[in-house]
């Protein structure tokens, strides 16, 4: 997967480069890494921060929010391609709904027409875990765990994340989520689902790999 990079891009936290785009590549500093914050800083500077996607109303730019457009619940991942700026109202009344759901709950005129629809779609959100079914299947390849690099070394199976991991892949058989790796293979996201593979011999995991994303290892210096 190519993500779309401003040209020119800067990204820095406490006056400390943190990642730039240079010549289409986004790199980033493997010590100050904040993946999260830099998908949403990148989808701000490409989307824009005044106008909600789904109503067109113009926001005040303290009050938009990101919504990830396949939801988080069902692995949608955090990267610009999966976020949208939206206003707080839109945000919340689209919950957990996929892109193809909410589209056909905003074209229902009735109250009573949201109503309903919203009661079939709590029934039938437990269904909806399988997100391999959900998620754009260009989207998502398979690594090795044994490629995979890690800057953290992996250990504590005490998190409520692991938990919730190891009762997903005991109910399922899939994971909750893909993991996300640079273009060497270098984990971005997805700590807990490598270590739950690593611990229960799992070869292979599902990956977006980002193929314009860099992790570099020469520190920058300090602010």
């Amino acid at each position: 997967m190519i993500i779309e990079i401003p040209k020119g891009y800067v990204f820095t936290k406490k006056e400390n480069i943190i990642a730039f785009e240079e010549n289409g590549i986004l790199k980033m500093y493997a010590r100050h890494l904040r993946f999260e914050d830099l998908m949403y800083d990148i989808t701000y500077e490409i989307k824009g921060r005044e106008r909600c996607y789904y109503c067109g109303r113009k926001i005040m730019p303290n009050k938009i929010t990101l919504d990830h457009i396949y939801p988080r619940s069902l692995g949608g991942p955090t990267i610009p391609q999966n976020l949208i700026p939206a206003c707080k109202t839109c945000n919340e009344k689209k919950e957990n709904m996929t892109p193809e759901q909410y589209e056909s709950y905003q074209k229902l005129q009735e109250f009573q027409q949201q109503k309903e629809f919203k009661q079939d779609f709590e029934s039938v959100r437990v269904f909806q875990e399988r997100w391999l079914h959900i998620l754009p299947k260009d989207w998502i390849s398979s690594s090795k765990i044994s490629d995979l690099l890690l800057w953290i070394n992996l250990q504590d199976t005490s998190t409520d994340k692991y938990r919730k991991t190891d009762e997903f892949y005991a109910r399922t058989k899939q994971f909750p989520k893909p993991i996300i790796v640079d273009c060497n293979g270098f984990v971005l996201d997805g700590f807990t689902e490598v270590l739950y593979a690593k611990n229960n011999v799992i070869t292979e995991i599902p990956t977006i790999i980002l193929e314009n994303v860099e992790v570099i290892f020469k520190w920058p210096k300090e602010g």
